[in-house]
């Protein structure tokens, strides 16, 4: 039996994972001062929020530790597991994930994304049906291997200071100094954060975000599209109806950063992924 196993930064929720037949979740932790939490198991989401507002500490994260991914492969040790993660380049999670098939001699088999939140979750939901069509583990990692790279996650953000001060900024440290009066847009490229435009205003931000998304979703035979906010539902909801309103959309899903996504891409972000 082949198990899907991936990490909290898909963001999909545990029902969501229930229902496409994920076999486990790898909790990243977000830190505030002393307090540790993982991510959707003991802080969720509303939580989190509060505790941005409150709490003195800006939040912190880091990656599941080799223990938390040996419990897991030990758990499915007489299986073969598809461990599906989060870009090496923004989180050490593989290579705790890699220390953890050593260390356990499970039977693992590691596929780097290349990507994160809903870019991930487009690629792991692929790998989950590719796994029920009775696809062997060899199957479904050339399939997904072919598909990272045409796998795309832009989103708009209210700052640029999470993002700065979390670590991730990479190439959008270009952005910096000048985005006073500017909502940037970033994409997720070869595994990095990367700027892609500039805008004014969060409204024009997202119908950027749908001329991109339209754009190249226009000529695919099929459109299975993600959306991603970060407590912004309504902003989500409108990038969501607009993209519709433009091109037919086979698949929408709708999913919340988590804590760890959020520390990084601070309140108020939006977001599609798709592979085109």
């Amino acid at each position: 039996m082949i198990r899907i196993v991936t990490d909290s930064t898909c963001d999909l929720t545990s029902d969501q994972a229930n229902q496409l037949g994920i076999a486990a979740i790898a909790a990243l932790y977000v830190r505030f001062g002393d307090d540790q939490y993982q991510d959707g198991i003991t802080i969720n989401r509303q939580q989190f929020h509060q505790l941005v507002k409150t709490h003195p500490s800006f939040p912190t994260t880091s990656q599941p530790s080799i223990g938390d991914f040996a419990k897991i492969y030990e758990q499915y040790k007489g299986d073969e597991i598809l461990s599906i993660h989060i870009s090496r380049d923004l989180s050490g999670t593989i290579a705790s994930a890699e220390a953890a098939r050593d260390l356990v001699g499970a039977n693992v088999t590691i596929i780097d994304s290349r990507n994160v939140n809903a870019g991930l979750a487009l690629l792991v939901i692929e790998a989950c049906r590719l796994a029920k069509s009775g696809a062997t583990v060899a199957q479904i990692k050339t399939q997904i291997e072919a598909l990272v790279p045409r796998t795309r996650l832009i989103f708009a953000v209210e700052t640029l200071e999470n993002l700065r001060r979390g670590g991730r900024i990479g190439g959008a440290q270009a952005f910096l100094g000048s985005m006073l009066q500017f909502k940037p847009l970033i994409t997720i490229k070869d595994g990095r954060v990367e700027p892609l435009e500039r805008v004014r205003t969060m409204s024009k931000a997202v119908a950027r975000l749908k001329e991109l998304a339209a754009h190249d979703l226009n000529g695919q035979p099929y459109r299975r599209v993600c959306f991603m906010h970060a407590a912004a539902p309504s902003a989500a909801e409108n990038l969501k109806n607009a993209l519709a309103s433009e091109v037919k959309l086979d698949e929408a899903l709708m999913i919340e950063a988590g804590p760890v996504i959020a520390t990084h891409a601070g309140p108020g972000a939006v977001g599609v992924a798709y592979i085109a």
